[in-house]
């Protein structure tokens, strides 16, 4: 962080001191509710059946207050929320502390601050809200207008944990952008009456609170891309904003900026986190729609990224790398836990994509499906990735993140993670928590976690200093493809390993070379599901219910010991499960063969 950062930060702190009466102030002065077209809602095409009846469903729970957090995740929030609790835990926070005494990270009983967030962020209202302005159950917007209310009436202007991160709100101005417009689309003059004050007591405050707080310098991430989307939706919304906050084309602009700053030139987001790479590009594709921003440059990056996505991820059976809290920014997908895969379908432009193309229409053009049978490689990013009839295979060679903080990077580099007939079979582990869990955050991103050849001492560096900040960074790996054998290659404290992959004739074969100076451990762990057996000498057998049994052999002149073992992965965020591995000691070289059997 250098001088002039940490200068600003203190002046922050500073203007904090007068934020919540600042904000008292807004919410009381008059409001002129004049707003535009945006977001423009697909009213008279033709709503697909299946849409209609899972709204239908989704609604009919959540009015009850039973939530699905993360995804995956059943809990009773109650009718309404209990807008300070953590429904993991059962913690509640006290909602009258001043923000600015209050230190997200660390919390009460461990209580996680994302967990609070996920019911704050008001896209279950935006559910509902869709559930009646399709099927014109007008008792769910009116129950979602209620909820809202008593959020206003529970959370004052800069006091409790939902006025700690200006990304949050963010979130929720993004959604109640959409929530006004659905409920202005039903036509009801009562709905319309309630809609008027609650904007009223909402956005104002919520608009000028994003833009005086919004991220900076090292912090400047996913997080700043998310503030400067809600601005540029907001005020293309009710652009009477202008006059507290600034222009949409303002806004647009210094969002254009960090779309070319965070997104590399391959498309590649800079985080080295796979969820937050959709995350931030959901967010930069709806703004650019409120801006009439998507051409030229943006257009042409965010295509890229679109692509990136495309290639990288896997589904159904998907698998992240880096960081993923599972977030979502609107609920536009028919099932929230298929929404990666939603959103690949759009990008393709494939059938099953109708609830995504009904939200959004259409996608950008030029994204394709991933080439089989050889390696597609994203460099500047260090990613590459081989699919065929049978295997996927995705590697990585990339940077630990974006700036100095490497936020949400882990400690990954030559990770190789597999696919056996569209099941997740050689894994990453996850993410697990971000606060209530330190130690568990750790060992999910370390060296150790990751498949990658690790000394049997450790390596020094990378340091984690925090939930999210990484000190002495490794160099990028290398990355190359030799007649169809991606090749990497990686030094970090003075030692220096290759690593080739090479998938053909129905196997994949993974070299590692270590040197004999030190003893290396690569440990393979395995997905849930899966489960692992000794086979004859040197191999191994893993079964899964769906699939046929994926054989193993462990080759090399200096194969000192190696076991089945017992490994933490998180599914979710917040999900914790145990998966078998094999865990292999080595000099020299290893190279594992996996395959059908014979």
């Amino acid at each position: 962080m250098s001088v002039g950062e940490i200068g600003r930060r203190v002046l922050e702190r500073c203007g904090r001191l007068r934020e919540s009466e600042k904000l008292r102030k807004i919410v009381r002065r008059s409001w002129d509710g004049t707003f535009t077209d945006f977001p423009k809602l697909p009213w008279k095409e033709r709503v697909p059946p299946e849409l209609r009846k899972q709204l239908a469903l989704d609604a009919e729970k959540l009015v009850r207050g039973e939530w699905g957090l993360f995804g995956w995740k059943n809990v009773e929030v109650g009718a309404p929320p209990c807008w300070h609790r953590d429904a993991t835990l059962g913690v509640v926070i006290d909602p009258d502390i001043p923000a600015r005494k209050l230190d997200h990270r660390h919390l009460e009983h461990d209580a996680d601050a994302r967990a609070i967030w996920e019911i704050n962020r008001w896209s279950e209202m935006t559910r509902m809200a869709m559930h009646s302005a399709l099927n014109g159950d007008v008792h769910a917007i009116r129950v979602a207008q209620l909820w809202l209310e008593d959020w206003c009436d529970r959370n004052r202007p800069g006091h409790g944990i939902n006025w700690t991160s200006p990304l949050e709100a963010a979130l929720r101005l993004m959604n109640f952008c959409w929530f006004d417009a659905l409920v202005r689309g039903c036509n009801d003059p009562e709905l319309a009456r309630r809609q008027d004050e609650l904007t009223a007591r909402i956005v104002p405050a919520h608009a000028w609170w994003v833009w005086r707080r919004r991220s900076f310098g090292s912090s400047a991430n996913n997080h700043l891309i998310g503030e400067l989307a809600a601005l540029v939706m907001a005020v293309a919304r009710w652009p009477t904003l202008e006059r507290a906050v600034c222009s949409a084309k303002r806004a647009w602009q210094l969002l254009e900026r960090e779309i070319l700053s965070q997104f590399a030139t391959d498309g590649g987001n800079k985080e080295q986190a796979l969820h937050y790479h959709l995350f931030a590009w959901e967010m930069c594709w709806h703004a650019g729609k409120a801006a009439d921003g998507l051409k030229g440059a943006v257009l042409e990056r965010l295509t890229k990224a679109a692509q990136f996505f495309v290639d990288l991820a896997e589904t159904p059976d998907a698998w992240d790398f880096g960081d993923s809290d599972d977030a979502q920014v609107l609920p536009l997908a028919l099932k929230r836990v298929n929404a990666a895969a939603e959103f690949r379908g759009w990008l393709l432009r494939r059938a099953e994509s109708a609830t995504m193309r009904f939200w959004l229409g259409e996608p950008p053009q030029g994204v394709k499906a991933t080439m089989r049978g050889r390696w597609i490689t994203h460099a500047e990013s260090g990613h590459a990735v081989w699919r065929d009839g049978r295997w996927t295979a995705r590697v990585d060679v990339s940077p630990l993140g974006l700036g100095s903080m490497a936020a949400h990077g882990h400690l990954d580099a030559l990770h190789v993670s597999l696919w056996f007939e569209q099941h997740a079979l050689v894994i990453d582990p996850g993410t697990g928590a971000y606060h209530s869990d330190p130690a568990l955050r750790a060992r999910l991103a370390a060296w150790e976690a990751h498949n990658g050849p690790v000394p049997v001492a450790g390596r020094r560096a990378p340091e984690r200093m925090g939930a999210f900040l990484w000190a002495r960074h490794h160099a990028m790996p290398g990355l190359e493809v030799l007649d169809d054998i991606c090749v990497m290659r990686f030094e970090c404290d003075g030692r220096r390993l290759q690593r080739a992959v090479h998938v053909a004739e129905g196997r994949v074969e993974i070299c590692d070379e270590a040197g004999l100076e030190t003893s290396h451990v690569v440990t393979w762990q395995l997905a849930p599901g899966w489960s692992v057996e000794r086979g004859r000498e040197n191999g191994f057998v893993c079964r899964h219910a769906e699939s046929i049994p994926v054989h193993a052999t462990l080759n090399g002149d200096h194969i000192e010991q190696w076991e089945i073992v017992e490994r933490e992965a998180s599914p979710h965020f917040r999900e914790l499960v145990t998966t078998q591995a094999v865990k292999v000691m080595f000099k020299g070289t290893l190279t594992t063969i996996w395959r059908k059997p014979d």
